[in-house]
């Protein structure tokens, strides 16, 4: 699995010319998110992409609705992780992922990954705990977090169903990393 960068104040430059870091209006959100749509190209479904918002000071909700909410809807296929995340960004970000009962992978400037959006307070504990272990041991999983090996599997499965997780090749779920 291989990954690919986009910092979004560069495809906001590139689309709209404009020479600064804020990305506030719809018609912003859609320029943005159609130069994301180029960039992406011909990217396999297995990679993971770092859409970048590290240089990005100002985002309001038209903007995270056209960038993130319509990009993992329309590019449903694809692995996404929302990085350079402040907290203005995730307050602009986490009412529309929920609105549209999407959930994403954030990493804050500090590296710590989270999850925005709509998912079970389960499922948001089993990302802190893969953030934190990198592979799952659902033995370890389940026992750390007082779960039965089921109702484990269960949060596991709503993580790679929401695209949260993967299945790895030895068979254990891997959080998306940088």
């Amino acid at each position: 699995m291989g990954s690919q960068s986009i910092d979004l104040r560069s495809v906001l430059h590139e689309t709209l010319s404009f020479g600064y870091g804020d990305l506030v209006t719809r018609r912003t959100g859609a320029a943005v998110r159609n130069g994301i749509v180029e960039l992406l190209g011909d990217a396999s479904g297995d990679d993971v992409t770092f859409i970048d918002f590290g240089k990005v000071r100002v985002l309001d909700l038209s903007c995270a609705d056209e960038i993130v909410a319509k990009l993992l809807i329309e590019q449903r296929a694809r692995n996404f992780v929302l990085k350079g995340i402040s907290d203005g960004h995730r307050e602009a970000i986490e009412p529309v992922l929920e609105q549209h009962d999407l959930a994403a992978l954030a990493q804050d400037r500090a590296g710590t990954i989270t999850a925005l959006g709509r998912l079970s307070d389960g499922a948001r504990r089993a990302v802190a705990w893969i953030a934190e272990h990198g592979k799952l041991d659902i033995q370890d999983f389940a026992k750390d977090l007082e779960l039965t090996e089921e109702h484990a599997r269960d949060l596991i499965a709503e993580l790679v169903e929401r695209g949260l997780a993967k299945d790895s090749e030895d068979g254990t779920q891997a959080m998306y990393s940088a």
